[in-house]
């Protein structure tokens, strides 16, 4: 990145071990009951201001909210996000960024407590928009998945051991991590509004990326809005699978830019 600064996806990773805290631990702490039994359903990360690299920054995090729930399907999970904080500690401890990344964890034996979660009412479309040019991966790249699990000290094998995948069913294809998935939609964001333009980014996950699929990064930009006092543009930001199911949508959500 230019001007010292830092990727955007780097809010995942630099927060969580900053807090003493890797994603091994998380799941430990929060009662993972083993393989397959742990989802990333969602992202909303915040950016008060610009990531620098060589900058020290105070970290601050906590589990912020817990939930019994049920699935579609009436299986039984724990809805948990974690948030953390990260202030300038150069600038008075201002804020910098807030991540607050959303897990499901799966429980095989629920209680009444557990319950559905209510309806979601339907958004209105917006009636004018403007494309941002695609991004397109034509082979996403196990190795880079096993680069990354070392990087988060990632325990969850799906990511860099095949015979994992094999187990679940899934033809022992590993799979890609969401911030991965993410940098993808963040660098079709740069190349339409330039390096650091990204404000906020709230997504949701549907599909697994595997090694191997052909995946393409887009969105449109639909208003304008205020953020922290500035002016910026709302983008609504997808990843969709081209290959081997074309046309599916695997990460959705929106993007705050400048």
């Amino acid at each position: 990145m230019p001007d010292g600064l830092a990727h955007p996806v780097a809010l995942f990773h630099v927060p969580i071990l900053g807090s003493g805290i890797n994603i091994a631990r998380l799941f430990e702490v929060c009662g993972a009951e083993g393989p397959g039994s742990v989802g990333l359903d969602g992202y909303d990360w915040e950016y008060f201001s610009r990531l620098r690299v060589d900058s020290e920054y105070d970290v601050q995090g906590s589990i912020v909210h817990w939930e019994h729930m049920l699935d579609e399907k009436g299986n039984a999970y724990d809805a948990m996000k974690f948030a953390i904080e990260l202030r300038d500690v150069a600038n008075g401890n201002a804020p910098v960024a807030r991540v607050t990344n959303s897990w499901r964890f799966r429980r095989q034996h629920g209680t009444a407590a557990y319950k559905r979660p209510a309806e979601k009412t339907a958004e209105t479309a917006s009636t004018t928009s403007q494309s941002i040019a695609e991004f397109a991966v034509d082979g996403v790249d196990a190795q880079r998945m096993k680069t990354m699990a070392a990087i988060l000290r990632d325990p969850y094998r799906v990511h860099w051991d095949r015979a994992a995948t094999a187990e679940m069913g899934l033809g022992g294809r590993v799979i890609n991590q969401g911030p991965l998935n993410l940098s993808y939609i963040v660098n079709a964001l740069h190349a339409f509004g330039g390096a650091g333009c990204v404000r906020r980014l709230t997504v949701a996950f549907h599909r697994p990326v595997f090694d191997g699929d052909r995946v393409v990064a887009g969105g449109e930009v639909v208003g304008a809005e205020t953020f922290v006092g500035c002016s910026v543009r709302r983008v609504d930001v997808w990843l969709r699978r081209d290959d081997p199911t074309p046309g599916e949508i695997v990460v959705s959500g929106t993007a705050l830019i400048d």
